[in-house]
């Protein structure tokens, strides 16, 4: 998110040469300071995981207090510690808006661990967009989010209710239904759920789940 694409190039232990070189990192810092401030500052960039599990759950700004130097500095020895994943809070509202009223767009969630979206990414889009703030309908809302996404794949036989179709079917309580996942407790499961159906059989009875595995990877060509 803060280091320039050209400095990433041979790879990690290329790149963190550039950090202590002469020719190189009077650049490389300037332009680490341009992409922290197009991304809203320290504060929006999130550390949700981290090989210095001190920074985890904490922002730049927050890492950078704690440790009495600059964020660019704090951003600078997590990159030298080890991987680490950001969620980065600089995407506009009205955007995402914009784009899910789209017939084109369908709902999904790049999921990853300590961020809420691999929880609670299509819950939240029925409860907060379709039901309370009336964004897109209800049935907007779940077709983007199956038979849509089917089509657009190419995957046969699933995204609808149809006869002889696999029968991959939720049912919800639309009173209910909600994401609970958060940054901090990002897998939390949410509510409303109250019976789950994959490949034909329950998974979800009267909201509880019953330990049933009856999904499967799906192939282009063998589905």
């Amino acid at each position: 998110m803060l280091v320039p694409r050209w400095a990433e190039a041979g790879g990690r232990d290329q790149m963190l040469k550039r950090f202590d070189d002469p020719g190189t990192r009077p650049r490389l810092l300037a332009e680490m300071e341009q992409n922290l401030k197009r991304r809203g500052g320290a504060q929006s960039l999130l550390i949700t995981a981290s090989a210095d599990s001190r920074a985890t759950g904490n922002n730049l700004q927050q890492i950078a207090d704690e440790r009495h130097e600059s964020p660019l500095s704090a951003a600078i020895e997590l990159i030298k510690a080890g991987p680490n994943d950001v969620a980065s809070f600089n995407m506009s509202e009205a955007d995402i808006e914009n784009f899910m009223k789209q017939d084109f767009v369908m709902t999904g969630s790049d999921g990853s661990p300590g961020h809420p979206r691999k929880f609670g990414t299509f819950p939240r889009k029925i409860r907060e967009y379709a039901l309370r703030r009336r964004v897109v309908s209800l049935p907007f809302a779940i077709r983007s989010s199956s038979a849509l996404a089917a089509e657009s794949l190419g995957i046969k036989e699933r995204g609808w209710l149809r006869v002889g179709y696999f029968a991959d079917v939720i049912v919800f309580d639309e009173r209910t239904i909600a994401d609970q996942a958060t940054y901090e407790k990002p897998e939390l499961l949410a509510t409303g759920m109250r019976y789950v159906m994959v490949n034909g059989k329950l998974a979800v009875e009267d909201g509880k789940y019953n330990g049933t595995l009856a999904g499967k990877a799906l192939r282009r060509n063998a589905q």
